[in-house]
């Protein structure tokens, strides 16, 4: 499909609508507080009407060329993308934003590309995993961060592969104490945060109270999933919260509807 050149603003918390906007324009200069001691951050997902964000683990093939537009617009907003090690081993991780973004963050003196961050306990990717782009891409910085409870073997293969390690302490759970990375993050000059699931990474972010954010797309389809990984799931299985519904754009063709929504999570 080609592109349109303006998406619709059908409501807006503190812009007019409804109104035409250029699809280039859409989230594209956004302004985020920035939180004390940590970074801003934003989830970023898709889902059928029916739930599912994933489709044959893949949650590429639910949204249209319009969002994955959006999916890569977003990621010149951040400095960090942050994921899951589910999400690499189902899918894979690349960083990378448009051309014409990738221009003017490095005229404002900015990477290229956001750098991509992988969370694992205990950081146990396959010899097949350890081959995917998220490894071997050289236009992003690519760093796992795992904990004491990895062993050094696996350190050491990951760092081979293309990534850099860091240490961070385990939360009870085992797995990588999410405010103890976001507070790395910030020292380490990180104020904005992407991130792009999955379902259990949403929850914990949710659970530690670090999410800011929520970008949502709608696709009009039924995936018909058995029991499907949700990001509602992955939220609401964690801790309830409320979304205060900051905007929401609609694309509409006579073979396509699709809807982008963007919440606050309420404290």
């Amino acid at each position: 499909m080609s592109l349109p050149a303006v998406l619709t603003l059908s409501y807006h918390a503190r812009e007019p609508h409804p109104r035409e906007v250029p699809l280039e324009a859409v989230y594209r200069d956004m302004e985020t507080p920035l939180p004390m001691g940590r970074p801003h951050v934003i989830l970023n997902m898709v889902q059928t009407l029916d739930g599912a964000v994933a489709v044959e683990g893949k949650a590429w093939q639910i949204g249209s060329e319009v969002d994955h537009y959006l999916f890569r617009t977003l990621r010149g907003w951040a400095d960090a993308v942050l994921c899951g090690a589910g999400t690499l081993r189902q899918n894979d991780i690349v960083a990378v934003t448009h051309p014409h973004l990738q221009a003017a963050r490095a005229a404002a003196g900015r990477p290229a590309n956001p750098a991509a961050f992988v969370v694992s306990g205990r950081a146990e990717f396959s010899d097949a995993v350890l081959r995917k782009r998220f490894f071997a891409h050289r236009e992003f910085a690519s760093i796992v961060i795992t904990t004491e409870l990895s062993r050094p073997e696996d350190r050491r293969r990951m760092e081979e592969a293309g990534a850099e390690v860091w240490v961070v302490p385990a939360a009870a759970s085992g797995e990588v104490d999410l405010e103890a990375t976001l507070g790395l993050l910030a020292d380490r000059g990180f104020e904005k945060v992407l991130a792009e699931g999955g379902p259990i990474t949403n929850r914990r972010l949710i659970e530690a109270q670090v999410l800011d954010e929520l970008f949502l797309t709608l696709s009009p389809q039924v995936a018909g999933v058995p029991a499907r990984p949700g990001i509602l799931a992955g939220i609401l299985g964690g801790g309830r919260v409320g979304l205060a519904l900051i905007s929401e754009f609609q694309y509409r063709d006579p073979t396509l509807r699709e809807w982008y929504l963007r919440f606050a999570v309420a404290r």
